[in-house]
């Protein structure tokens, strides 16, 4: 319920924020429409990470920490890792286009660390890999 709630707030908070923008305003080089896009995905992943974490009976925090674990393992830790082959926490860039990704960005390692655990739920079904042993050619 709390997260829900929180959820809620997030988006109250994005909404009114970026209601303030006049239209076809810019903020550094995006123009606002672009952000504000941005900013309902994060929130969207947020609660979609809340659901994920309440449904395996785990915090959101150890989640989190889960799958840190695996990009350690995986990228030395480097969520923002790109390349030709593989990104983000060591998908391969046709796993992550597969699985959905795209929504978030082009590339698993241009998507948040949120974004990038929802996808790589869908890809395990759910479930964190074993950090023991990590898989030099991802996933």
């Amino acid at each position: 319920m709390r997260s829900a709630l929180r959820a809620g707030l997030v988006l109250v908070g994005v909404l009114t924020t970026f209601s303030t923008l006049p239209a076809g305003a810019a903020v550094g080089s995006k123009p606002a429409a672009v952000l504000r896009h941005a900013q309902l995905l994060n929130t969207d992943a947020s609660r979609a990470l809340d659901a994920e974490a309440l449904v395996h009976g785990v915090s959101v925090p150890h989640l989190l920490a889960q799958w840190q674990r695996v990009a350690v393992c995986e990228v030395d830790g480097d969520w923002s890792m790109t390349g030709p082959e593989y990104s983000g926490i060591g998908f391969s860039n046709a796993t992550w286009h597969q699985f959905g990704g795209t929504r978030y960005a082009p590339l698993a390692g241009e998507a948040t660390r949120e974004q990038q655990i929802l996808i790589g739920m869908r890809v395990t079904h759910g479930w964190v890999p074993d950090q023991a042993g990590c898989s030099p050619t991802g996933w």
